[in-house]
Order: structure tokens, then sequence, then C-alpha cells
């Protein structure tokens, strides 16, 4: 069967190469896993935010928008007040 010293190189190196082509399959397989996963867990990263988004977020910037629109009105209401107490006191 083995004939000569390269003959046996051949059938080493074949089966080197199978081995090696078997082992690169199975680490493909589980990286294609794990990446599966991260996919989905980035997913649920992405649902979580949005929550958050829409639950936290969204009430507050519509609070602060509102204070923004009603400050100039209590501002002038608080200057009437100050003011009209001010001529009190002077007179």
């Amino acid at each position: 069967m083995f004939a000569s010293s390269q003959s046996t190189l051949y059938i080493v190196l074949t089966i080197a190469i199978a081995l090696l082509t078997i082992f690169l399959c199975v680490t493909l397989i589980y990286l294609i896993l794990i990446l599966r996963d991260a996919s989905k867990m980035l997913e649920k990263i992405r649902e979580t935010v949005e929550r958050v988004n829409s639950f936290i977020l969204k009430p507050v910037s519509l609070a602060s928008s509102i204070v923004d629109h009603v400050r100039p009105y209590i501002e002038a209401a608080l200057e009437r007040k100050g003011g009209g107490e001010s001529k009190k006191r002077r007179s």
C-alpha cells in the first residue's frame, strides 16, 4: 500500500486537509449560531429602546415643550404681581 514516502506524505496531507475542513465547517456552524443569537438580542434591545423612548422620553420632551411655551406667561404674571407689590410699598 505504501510504496514510497511520497505516497505516505500524500495520504497524511489528505487526512490533515480533511480534518481541517471538518474543523472549519464545525467552527462556521457555531459562528452562525452565535451570530443568530446576537441578532435576536439586538432586536430585543431595539424594542426596549423604542419602548423607553415612547414611554419616558416623549412625555418628558412634551412636558419640556409645554413649560417652554408657558414660561413667558408665568414670568409676565410674576412681574405684574411683583410690580404691584413694589408700588404698594412705595405708597
